[in-house]
């Protein structure tokens, strides 16, 4: 391999990740708990998905007969 070419791959992987660290900032966060104590969290893009996804993690927690609610979403 040429320098050249090891110089242009190295750019291009050291792009991917800072695009990927800058795309994980825009997505969104959100926390779920239940009375029980049991949590959930998810990161989506979508902040219907997130609090769904959230939701969906804390209730595979939470005992049956008991409710999960979002406690907050932060971007």
């Amino acid at each position: 391999m040429t320098k050249m070419k090891k110089i242009a791959i190295s750019s291009a992987i050291a792009g991917l990740l800072f695009l990927s660290v800058v795309s994980e900032a825009n997505a969104w966060y959100c926390e779920a708990r239940s009375a029980t104590g049991s949590y959930g969290w998810a990161r989506n893009y979508s902040l219907a998905r997130a609090k769904r996804n959230a939701l969906y993690q804390c209730a595979v927690r939470t005992p049956r007969r008991f409710v999960c609610y979002i406690t907050g979403c932060i971007r």
